[in-house]
């Protein structure tokens, strides 16, 4: 029996259907019938019992499913070939769940991208009608066609109303009397024996569809009914009509987005904060996917960047050895970095770098930096610079703050990764005696939030994916593709420098927007948009379900790219740009081989600069090797 219905199974599966060709076969007839589940309506779930699953786990009900469907059994044998209702199912029951099914059918429920176009196309010509064996309830089958833009049709045949069903032909009799003599009748649905074979024996042509689509698409590794619930969403979702970044957006970086978007809000109102900051520029896809789920917390864009707020307060200490703990924790550190970092443009200072033997390009071992006697006396002479920027630009920063309120209980929300910025508004506040009680929300909180620690104590930091803070035994499940991962939420301007009065506001200086060429966007931006794009795309239409799913299993998808990169996964990241700091570097572009043969310390510089370094080797060898193993084995040599 197991390996008959899997047979079945194979034979009503199709990786598309010719939407085209259904729509030509329609021409001819008068009116068109519609079945609904599997063909107008498609649930997120592998096979319909699973929703008993889902309803179960979602209620605690433990046993639900198990009697849920002996019940529904036992009501079809006694009425012996009539259609049941779903109260004649939980008669059978010693509990009545109907209205828990309902609402769980209800969340579970989507149009069907496949056919949608069809029944458009059928309604601007067609007399159009819906017959469907089915013991829901007709309102509440009508309240979901209608929600999933499938009204407009003249009559709704529901076998659990008329007492009749395709699958004896009973219900096909009715609607060739009712509506059938003297018009052209077409039925379409998905099961070969109801829809298709019953109705050519009454008379009434049909076409018949597969009732499983398999796309391509990322699949979650399956342990459960909620990973069930989010690869049926993408397989019945996923527009394989996109391009391949919107693909990546929807299928990877979207259920990330959402899964952050769901702790973050049940954070905030766990905290009974009332106000949340989204900082730019990463904040803005972040806050945007926030928005698209939930209307009950204000939320905030500040534009601000770790410039815009370090620079301010390095008047109060700007010994080299406090700024070079504030800038980027990269083992190689860059003159240009460090001249970013203090807010002075490299490039007015060249005779002096000269001076002391160096230049634009040159780069700092981290643990030898502060030891190097000509970097110390090139960065005395640059004291009277920094402070003057740096007390211009506070005052600034101060009315920036004003404007925008923040005092009192609030949150902040960035990408991560140590509470950086969340320090430097704190000092700034704190120097201007404003009360504020700060928590920071982060996708991650790496190891290296004790530098920030180590100035403001009481940081509040939580991170999402991992939290060093809060967990001894984290693992940084960024380290090694972090350049990959921050591109995903990249905003399309420029990163904030400082601020200006305008019209009696304070608005942020911006930038140039690294992903602009010439005034045009380059492949990097496009690409971007489309990733974003596809990943809200899948937000707003998951929406706010109620599933508890791990921050690791959200990450699969990422993870598998950033770790274990097939061919394409290179093809689509690997040449991105990625500036940082005041650098130019790239995510993986290694040279050859036979380069580094004869290069062997370059190889060590471009692998350190590399901000996809599981990338970087991949691409430069080509084969399978373990190489997360051999990035962290790596990381020991630090």
């Amino acid at each position: 029996m197991k390996i008959l219905q899997q047979v079945r199974d194979k034979l009503n599966t199709a990786s598309s259907i010719d939407v085209a060709s259904i729509i030509n076969q329609i021409e001819k007839y008068d009116i068109v019938s519609f079945d609904i589940f599997d063909t107008l309506l498609k649930r997120n779930v592998k096979k319909p019992t699973d929703v008993f699953e889902y309803i179960e786990k979602k209620n605690n009900k433990t046993g639900f499913c198990e009697q849920r469907i002996a019940a529904e059994k036992r009501a079809r044998a006694k009425k012996n070939g009539v259609e049941v209702m779903l109260s004649d199912i939980y008669a059978e029951m010693p509990y009545d769940f109907s209205s828990e099914e309902l609402k769980a059918e209800g969340e579970l429920l989507i149009a069907n991208d496949w056919i949608l176009p069809v029944y458009k196309y059928a309604l601007k010509s067609k007399r159009v009608i819906i017959t469907s064996d089915m013991y829901l309830p007709e309102e509440f089958i009508c309240q979901i066609l209608e929600r999933e833009g499938l009204g407009g049709y003249e009559k709704l045949y529901l076998s659990s109303s008329v007492g009749k069903t395709k699958h004896s032909g009973d219900l096909f009799e009715q609607i060739i009397s009712e509506l059938g003599k003297g018009n052209r009748l077409i039925h379409i649905g998905d099961s070969y024996r109801s829809d298709f074979e019953v109705p050519k024996k009454h008379g009434v042509d049909a076409i018949h569809i597969p009732t499983k689509i398999e796309k391509n698409t990322f699949k979650l590794k399956e342990v459960g009914i909620e990973e069930n619930i989010i690869n049926s969403f993408l397989n019945n979702t996923s527009p394989i009509g996109e391009s391949k970044y919107y693909r990546f957006g929807y299928e990877k970086f979207g259920m990330f987005l959402w899964g952050y978007s769901k702790w973050l809000h049940k954070s905030v109102k766990d905290s009974d904060i009332k106000d949340v900051y989204f900082f730019s520029r990463d904040g803005l896809i972040m806050k945007k996917a926030f928005d698209a789920l939930y209307n009950d917390v204000q939320t905030h864009y500040l534009e601000v960047s770790r410039r815009s707020l370090r620079v301010p307060i390095l008047w109060m200490n700007y010994e080299l050895s406090h700024v070079i703990n504030m800038i980027s924790p990269s083992k190689l550190v860059s003159l240009t970095t460090i001249f970013d970092g203090v807010g002075l443009d490299i490039n007015n200072y060249r005779s002096l770098i000269e001076k002391y033997g160096f230049t634009a390009e040159t780069t700092f071992d981290r643990k030898e930096l502060l030891g190097n006697k000509n970097l110390n006396r090139l960065y005395s002479e640059l004291g009277t610079d920094i402070e003057a920027v740096s007390k211009k630009e506070y005052e600034l920063l101060v009315k920036y703050i004003d404007q925008n309120h923040l005092s009192g209980k609030f949150a902040i929300v960035d990408i991560g990764w140590s509470g950086g910025m969340q320090r430097y508004l704190i000092e700034t506040l704190n120097k201007l005696g404003i009360d504020a009680s700060i928590k920071g929300y982060y996708i991650g909180v790496a190891d290296y939030y004790k530098r920030n620690i180590e100035v403001v104590p009481n940081l509040d930091l939580n991170g999402y994916l991992f939290d060093f803070l809060h967990d001894k035994n984290a693992k940084d499940k960024r380290s090694a593709f972090v350049g990959l991962f921050e591109t995903l939420f990249l905003e399309q301007g420029g990163s904030v420098k400082n601020y200006r009065v305008e019209n009696e506001n304070v608005t942020a200086n911006r930038l140039p927007y690294e992903y602009l060429g010439n005034g045009k966007p380059t492949f990097e931006y496009r690409n971007v948009m489309d990733i974003q794009r596809g990943a809200l795309d899948f937000i707003k239409r998951f929406g706010d379900m109620d599933l508890n799913v791990s921050a690791d299993t959200l990450y699969e998808g990422l993870s598998e790219t950033g770790l274990k990169p097939k061919k394409e996964d290179i093809d689509m990241f690997a040449d991105f740009r990625f500036f940082d700091e005041g650098e130019t570097l790239y995510l993986a572009k290694p040279k050859s081989v036979f380069y580094y043969i004869f290069h062997v310390g370059n190889l060590k510089r471009d692998f350190l600069s590399s901000r996809w370094k599981i990338g970087f080797m991949k691409r430069l060898f080509k084969i399978s090797l373990p190489y997360e193993e051999m990035y962290r084995a790596m990381l020991k040599y630090k």
